[in-house]
């Protein structure tokens, strides 16, 4: 745009020169300068939130991944890739720039099959990845940047036993987008245990894997 303008402005000018040239000289005209319209100052760019360094990786049992970068514009899709490095049932939160978290899988979505809640739907053997939104696009829900800006965060957490729902509070807002609120996700997540089944003695506590990855929204 700023270059079609340009061109239309210069095409302009060069048409009145070309035009005040062919006119007989009038000693009774001056030079006018005309008022132009006040210039929009534009407004300075967004600043990149900064992205917390993602600590040296190790064999926790889990990885996550945000694709197709760490950080997007608002209304950008927006992907995960989730690999286990253990067996085990993938739970995936995501925890936005206030410290608001939400469980993102299995989501409402995944979860109102008609024919019932496969257990299985979130199990991963080792080594093996899953995409969500599903990467062929045959997923009936998607992924998109939304307020509020700054820097958020996912959370995968891999439990050894059947899990599909975890009750995790939000995070402090003044830990969001910082390390610490990884932290404080995962020791809430510790003290969560699975209520006994019919026949059960107890309730248990699962064995638990965590990765975190943050991105930022602009």
């Amino acid at each position: 745009m700023i270059a079609r303008l340009g061109l239309a402005l210069l095409c302009f000018l060069s048409s009145g020169a070309l035009s005040a040239r062919a006119e007989p000289r009038d000693a009774t005209r001056s030079v006018r300068v005309l008022d132009e319209p006040p210039t929009e100052t534009p407004a300075p760019p967004t600043p990149a939130p900064a992205i917390p360094k993602e600590p040296a990786k190790s064999a926790s049992g889990v990885r996550v991944d945000v694709l197709p970068q760490d950080e997007f514009a608002l209304g950008a899709p927006m992907s995960f890739r989730v690999t286990a490095e253990k067996a085990g049932y993938v739970i995936l939160v995501d925890v936005d720039a206030q410290g608001k978290l939400s469980q993102i899988f299995p989501n409402m979505v995944t979860l109102a099959d008609p024919a019932g809640v496969d257990e299985k739907a979130n199990f991963l053997k080792a080594g093996q990845s899953m995409t969500l939104p599903d990467a062929g696009g045959r997923s009936a829900y998607r992924f998109v940047a939304s307020p509020p800006t700054g820097v958020g965060m996912v959370v995968a957490i891999l439990s050894d036993a059947p899990l599909q729902i975890v009750d995790l509070p939000d995070v402090p807002a003044a830990l969001a987008g910082q390390t610490k609120a990884a932290d404080f996700v995962k020791d809430s997540t510790r003290m969560l245990q699975i209520l006994p089944a019919e026949g059960e003695p107890s309730a248990r506590a699962p064995k638990w894997a965590f990765a975190t990855k943050f991105y930022g929204i602009k």
